[in-house]
């Protein structure tokens, strides 16, 4: 009968040891996947704080895109007015006038090669 016994209190133990086992390994499961639901949500955040953050320096970008654009529509209608006001003549009748003109009405001449092409051929004595 003691063997009984002892072998029902061995048999119990090994019971509570593997309850003990099943129970570490289901509720650190369970611990695991809510640290990892945790971390879940936190990085969603994060990304919703980074898609509006990126839409908002979008929207920044076209309005100083837009800005840019029509400062420079004012600076060329400013030079464009000034242009006419200061020139006798529109710009594009000055460029057609550039174009005609040829390199003989030019009052230079280009500069010439005065070196004797005899010394150039013969080496150079010490």
């Amino acid at each position: 009968m003691s063997a009984q016994i002892i072998s029902s209190i061995f048999i119990f133990a090994v019971g509570i040891g593997i309850g003990i086992l099943v129970q570490r390994y289901i509720l650190s499961r369970g611990t695991h996947v809510a640290v990892l639901e945790k971390e879940l949500d936190s990085l969603k955040g994060e990304q919703l704080q980074m898609k509006d953050s990126l839409q908002q320096h979008f929207l920044q970008t076209a309005d100083l895109t837009h800005d840019l654009t029509n400062s420079y529509k004012a600076l060329y209608e400013h030079l464009a007015g000034g242009a006419s006001e200061f020139t006798e003549k529109p710009l594009a009748d000055l460029k057609h006038v550039l174009d005609q003109t040829s390199d003989e009405s030019l009052p230079y001449e280009a500069p010439k090669d005065y070196a004797d092409k005899d010394k150039e051929t013969e080496p150079a004595q010490p």
